[in-house]
């Protein structure tokens, strides 16, 4: 989720007028399955040291940085750190945090960052209001608790950090002071009625926002739980994708316009209904209980990324969720869900449900040892044909070493 702002010296101009978005036709419930070699190629092998007291399961995720490949696991909440040969350097755990401390990865300043709500305070909503009304006064800071690990730091320690005023908006870093909000809130104690769904920051000064909104009694938004615009980071690095929710359009941002480029079409089973924009909902469980109840109505859209021929589309609904490769050759769908491991693909579960990591175009998934011990079985008879570094994960068959497999999306 990131924006490289080019231009901040002139006025940035919302131009919606005369643009002609691509219409791309999705159907969740037609869209195809197929063998996960279509769509993959490039297969890459980074095998990771066997180490006493570190084993992963089917959520651990990993980031892949220019030096180090970072596994985090949300079961057992811990960071385990490998060199890109595979070495093992160091696990870190951080439970002492707290229940629901997760940490995210700051790519500019090279760190993972934990930030959490201070227990010793107990706020209310009104409450929240003020303090992000007033982000930017000092003493707010108290409300909150900040750790990182600083990965250009040897040691990988776990070390106390300030509260910044964007750590509290939950902005993220766009490029040197430059910031880009995307939370969207609606509630009758804000003072202020306008408010825009994706804000630009110089320092904590206010540049730019984009598609406004009423803050105090937006209908679309009222009682809404994760209402977020996203903004993303494409293969063009003049260009950038965003989608906003409960619409189904890719927005483009370039030399300060923003403009439509693809509209996903989907069945009217999954669009919602014209009084979801104009009827509000009476309270907040009354819109639980229709979120629940229209499940497959769409909430979100989102395009994390694409190739020439492949567009990945991670779209949300109400109250369910799926993952989608767009063909734009063929204009055929597939659900990844229904992406099935495969002979060309040693078997390796590559696509189905998660794609893993990814970073400056390739994917990186972390296969574990239950993982492979099935790739081992598919495999029988013909291991001595895999992958060199595959084989040697597939030497102790009741305890196959954990890898890491990196690969790319094709493009023709």
């Amino acid at each position: 989720m990131k924006l490289v702002l080019l231009v901040f010296s002139f006025v940035l101009i919302l131009s919606l007028a005369h643009a002609q978005p691509r219409k791309i036709y999705l159907s969740p419930k037609a869209a195809a399955g197929a063998n996960q070699s279509l769509f993959i190629d490039s297969i890459k092998f980074h095998p990771l040291e066997a180490t006493k007291g570190v084993s992963f399961g089917e959520y651990s995720y990993v980031i892949a940085t220019d030096k180090y490949f970072i596994v985090t696991t949300s079961f057992d909440q811990t960071v385990v750190i490998y060199s890109q040969s595979g070495k093992f350097i160091k696990k870190i755990n951080f439970k002492n945090l707290g229940e629901n401390v997760y940490p995210q990865y700051d790519k500019n300043k090279g760190q993972l960052t934990f930030f959490f709500p201070n227990k010793k305070y107990a706020l209310t909503k009104k409450d929240e209001i003020d303090i992000k009304t007033h982000f930017s006064d000092k003493g707010n800071g108290k409300y909150y608790k900040k750790y990182i690990i600083d990965l250009k730091d040897s040691n990988f320690v776990i070390q106390k950090a300030a509260v910044t005023a964007f750590d509290i908006l939950k902005a993220y870093n766009l490029k040197d002071d430059y910031y880009c909000t995307y939370e969207i809130d609606v509630n009758k104690n804000y003072k202020d009625t306008l408010d825009y769904e994706v804000k630009i920051y110089k320092g904590t000064k206010f540049i730019k926002g984009y598609f406004p909104y009423n803050k105090q009694n937006e209908i679309r938004y009222l009682y809404a739980r994760y209402a977020n615009a996203v903004t993303q980071e494409t293969r063009d690095p003049n260009i950038f994708y965003i989608t906003r929710p409960y619409v189904d359009t890719v927005y483009a941002l370039s030399n300060g316009e923003i403009k439509p480029v693809y509209k996903v079409v989907l069945p009217m089973e999954n669009a919602l209904p014209k009084s979801f924009f104009e009827t509000p909902f009476k309270n907040a469980t009354e819109r639980e209980n229709f979120e629940r109840n229209n499940g497959w109505w769409l909430r979100a859209i989102y395009l994390p990324y694409e190739t020439d021929r492949y567009m990945l589309f991670r779209i949300s609904f109400l109250s369910n969720y799926g993952q989608y490769l767009y063909d734009k050759k063929t204009n055929a769908s597939y659900n990844l869900f229904k992406v099935k491991p495969d002979s060309a693909s040693y078997y390796l579960p590559l696509l189905n449900e998660s794609t893993g990591g990814e970073e400056q175009g390739k994917f990186y998934k972390l296969i574990t040892s239950d993982q492979l011990k099935k790739v081992y079985e598919l495999n029988k008879g013909k291991t001595d044909k895999l992958p060199k570094m595959l084989q040697q994960s597939l030497q102790d068959t009741l305890a196959p070493k954990p890898l890491i497999v990196e690969y790319s999306i094709k493009n023709h």
